[in-house]
């Protein structure tokens, strides 16, 4: 029996089905439908089952712990009589289709005061299954590995969807390798004397070889033929290919300037009577149609987070740039406008003083599609920029950024990179201390000016989702390598690894989702330093984690290790009342028994130094939320960052839940996150300003605040050295495990991942 005969069976099935219902339709009364169960099931599980019927029982729109808290927010739905029978036969044909001959499906319907309960019976019987599968053809195989991993194997359930992949899949592999009108038959044979098991043969007629014939272009106006032959994966005369066809088409559409494209081949037609098709038919041209865009484009925009206050930007493009499909672009950023005026209210992540500064970037990009080949690309850009992250560093930096890039097909693409950089890196001392392990003051010269920066980076990146400003569906994933060394000119030496993953589903209406990012950097020789003592990662190399597209319980790179900064000047002041004395002496100071915890909070300035060792993981479910342009959202993240690899424990992982709402706006998703975090009191390094002594007559002396707001003169200078405490300082205790204080809000534009 072949899988059409077996449809048409199906079909009549169903038929027979719908008039034996007929008299249901009598039935007036449709109580609302609170459950569909199914037993006896084994090869099939529920779910499967249910997407096979027409009945749908009640559910919740929302996640159902919300529904099971009393809040109804239900999507009801009613039973229906006329098709519980059809709806047996439904799954009877489901079985049918999968190898399952003997299937017999019971219905049963039970009704309560609150509804009806619908239940199916399955029987499922034995399968027949694939005793052998062969293929067969008149005309010569080239090569056994048409045959080989074929989706229908022996010891598989006689199933016709496997029946037709198994032929399309050797159709393609023909019409992929020259044969451009081959056609695969297929059939099998159930003996009598052994009902349970079927010989399945697939008749192939390759047809002749084929190769591609002339190919016409037309629809380009500002492109030329040229340039439109080589964005080609094949040239006239070269073997026919079918999957090169599509690959063409997507090349096309890489350009820009394109706005639409097709690419035809024009086969001799007569379906599937290959007697039609000769030798002299061999030659398959190949029709190549273009719709072009404005060579030129003007674009500009403005947006705002937390962490970069205000941002405009604006991007100019020449998408033909002399000619090929050659593309100029310039692009320029600007952020933290209005930072100042807004440190208090809606852009506290910026910071303050420097970090609160316009930051800005300029760049110029060339990109040329065509390197060698159609499936290559190659990119030139160069940029200036200020960058700043509060409160870690301001960075100036001017550089290149030379890449060739293959698209290896699925979405895979792979890129070879060098990026050299000169960074002129302005923080404090302290940082330097913290961050470079470099505390002294000829050590710290190395590091505050300008140094060179060269990786060479390796990139691969795979984009498998259906959407790219708010997926439901797909995966992603990159893995990017960086390595530096003298000889690639850089003033630090390193290597970095950094991988993400990410995937989404969806189960009717609800979007699952859920993102996993890890990373390595290890620690390096700074160049300048002949004994190599100074081993250190670069600040702009190093991990930072916590914010809006991180670990949300977490303020902006505020989790992972820090280093709490207090003024000398506070640590040398009365504490209240009067009589309590000054929290630290000058001598607890100059030998660092100095105990800080007397301070407030307050008077403490978290600062985060980044770490060599990265593991992030977040899950969301994303579910309608009564309109379909707003969106709920319940989360987890998990995340840590630790200093070094001998540092690594799981059990330090914060875990921090949350709830979001998401506007879906046309130019991506507006988001509002709120997250908790459980952490509560942190016990963390405390480092000051060191002592010198003062003299009155020469310099100004230290000046420190006296309770009552009085101040005094001390005959102490701060001098510029960095003074690490013995003794750390707890911040965040708030004396229970709930508190409001440790709520993180985030404000953003577009989804966390």
């Amino acid at each position: 029996m072949s899988p059409g005969r077996i449809v048409a069976v199906a079909v009549a099935l169903l038929a027979w089905g719908a008039l034996g219902a007929a008299p249901a339709a009598a039935q007036t009364d449709r109580p609302e439908l609170l459950d569909v169960q199914f037993q006896g099931n084994e090869a099939f599980p529920d779910e499967l089952l249910r997407r096979a019927i027409v009945n749908r029982k009640t559910d919740c729109r929302l996640p159902g712990w919300i529904c099971a808290v009393g809040i109804d927010v239900r999507r009801r739905s009613y039973l229906r009589p006329r098709e519980v029978a059809r709806d047996a036969l439904r799954l009877q044909i489901y079985y049918l289709e999968r190898g399952y001959r003997e299937a017999q499906v019971d219905t049963s319907v039970v009704r309560t005061d609150d509804g009806a309960v619908l239940g199916f019976t399955i029987v499922e019987g034995r399968p027949v299954t694939v005793d052998s599968v062969e293929v067969f053809s008149f005309d010569e195989i080239p090569d056994s590995s048409f045959l080989g991993d074929l989706p229908l194997q022996v010891g598989d359930p006689l199933s016709v969807l496997l029946l037709e992949a198994t032929r399309d899949t050797l159709e393609a592999r023909f019409q992929n390798n020259g044969f451009a009108y081959a056609d695969v038959l297929v059939n099998y044979d159930v003996p009598r004397d052994s009902s349970y098991t079927a010989q399945v043969m697939f008749d192939v007629a390759t047809g002749p070889r084929a190769r591609f014939g002339a190919i016409g272009i037309s629809g380009n106006r500002e492109l030329d033929t040229v340039a439109v032959r080589r964005m080609l994966p094949f040239r006239q005369g070269q073997l026919y290919r079918e999957n090169q066809i599509a690959e063409g088409q997507r090349n096309l559409y890489g350009l820009e300037l394109i706005q639409s494209a097709t690419v035809r081949p024009l086969k001799v037609t007569g379906g599937s009577d290959l007697s039609m098709v000769s030798a002299a038919d061999t030659l398959v041209p190949v029709q190549v149609a273009v719709s072009e865009g404005q060579v030129h484009r003007v674009r500009g925009g403005f947006g705002w987070n937390e962490a970069e206050c205000l941002t405009a930007e604006a991007r100019w493009a020449s998408r033909n740039f002399f000619g090929g499909g050659r593309r100029l672009t310039a692009r320029g950023r600007i952020s933290n406008i209005l930072a100042e005026g807004l440190a208090e209210t809606a852009c506290r992540a910026v910071g303050d003083g420097e970090f609160a500064r316009l930051n800005w970037q300029l760049g110029l990009e060339l990109f040329q599609p065509f390197a060698f080949s159609s499936r290559n690309s190659f990119s030139a850009s160069a940029f200036v920029e200020r960058q700043s992250v509060d409160p870690v560093f301001v960075r100036r930096a001017v550089g290149l950024d030379l890449a060739f890039s293959r698209n290896l097909g699925r979405g895979l693409v792979g890129t070879v990179g060098f990026r050299p950089a000169l960074t002129d890196l302005d923080a404090a001392d302290l940082f330097f201390c913290a961050s470079f392990a470099a505390c002294l003051p000829t050590d710290v010269e190395l590091f505050d000016g300008a140094n060179w920066l060269s990786p060479l980076a390796l990139n691969f990146t795979q984009d498998r989702r259906n959407s790219l400003l708010n997926p439901s569906d797909g995966y992603a994933w990159v893995l990017d390598l960086e390595q530096a060394r003298t000889w690639t000119g850089s003033d630090f030496e390193y290597n970095r690894l950094l991988a993400e993953a990410s995937t989404y589903g969806s189960v009717g209406t609800v979007v699952l989702a859920g993102r996993l990012q890890g990373g390595w950097v290890g620690r390096g020789r700074f160049a300048d330093v002949e004994d190599g003592r100074l081993r250190v990662v670069h600040p702009q190399k190093r991990f930072y984690s916590g914010g809006a597209n991180s670990v949300r319980g977490f303020a902006e790179n505020r989790l992972g290790p820090r280093v709490l900064t207090a003024e000398v000047a506070s640590l040398l002041g009365y504490a209240a009342p009067q009589d309590a004395g000054p929290v630290c002496s000058p001598e607890s100071i100059l030998d660092r028994t100095c105990d800080p915890g007397g301070l407030p909070d307050g008077d403490f300035v978290s600062q985060p130094v980044g770490g060599s060792v990265l593991l992030e993981a977040n899950a969301e479910m994303r579910f309608p939320l009564f309109s379909s342009v707003l969106q709920g959202v319940g989360f987890v993240d998990v995340g840590q960052v630790w200093g070094d690899r001998s540092d690594v424990h799981l059990a330090d992982l914060e875990a921090t839940p949350g709830l979001g709402v998401r506007y879906l706006s046309p130019i991506g998703p507006v988001r509002v996150d709120v997250a908790y975090r459980f952490r509560g009191g942190e016990v963390l390094p405390v480092a000051t300003q060191g002592l010198s002594p003062c003299d009155p007559e020469a310099s100004s002396c230290l000046v420190v605040d006296w309770a009552g707001g009085d101040s005094r003169e001390l005959p102490w200078i701060d001098n510029n050295e960095v003074a690490f405490l013995a003794q750390g300082a707890e911040v965040g205790g708030d004396g229970g495990r709930w508190s409001w204080s440790r709520l993180q809000i985030h404000i953003s534009i577009g989804q966390a991942f």
